[in-house]
């Protein structure tokens, strides 16, 4: 008796779902459809407006003047002050920020190159 089970359960299980009725699973037919790339819609940035601030070279010799002249304006007294090596390292600084800006905005063009192609038919 147990073996006529066990030989039952086997070909239930060779059969599988063919028992019950469900029909073999159909082959999946694949489609590839181009699709055109989203559009970035980025604007250009804002070109910087720096303003320009007002240096003062101040020397030993002129250093009183120089307070005279901020006090007689209604400037507070204080200033800010670079040493030579100092000011070349400023200059140094700048020169790096404004490369980095120019890396930034070619990766932007790059992007926008690669996103939004001009299409051959159009420059026709």
């Amino acid at each position: 008796m147990k073996s006529i089970i066990a030989v039952i359960i086997a070909a239930a299980m060779l059969q599988g779902c063919a028992l019950l009725g469900w029909k073999a699973v159909e082959s999946i037919e694949i489609k590839k459809k181009a699709v055109d790339r989203t559009s970035l819609n980025l604007q250009d940035p804002q070109p910087l407006k720096p303003t320009a601030p007002q240096w003062r070279v101040i020397t030993p010799e002129n250093q009183a003047q120089v307070f005279a002249e901020l006090k007689s304006k209604n400037i507070d007294q204080v200033l800010f002050a670079l040493t030579d090596d100092g000011y070349e390292e400023l200059s140094v600084d700048i020169a790096q920020i404004r490369a980095l800006i120019a890396q930034q905005r070619d990766i932007i063009i790059k992007y926008r190159e690669y996103y939004e192609p001009k299409k051959i038919e159009e420059k026709k």
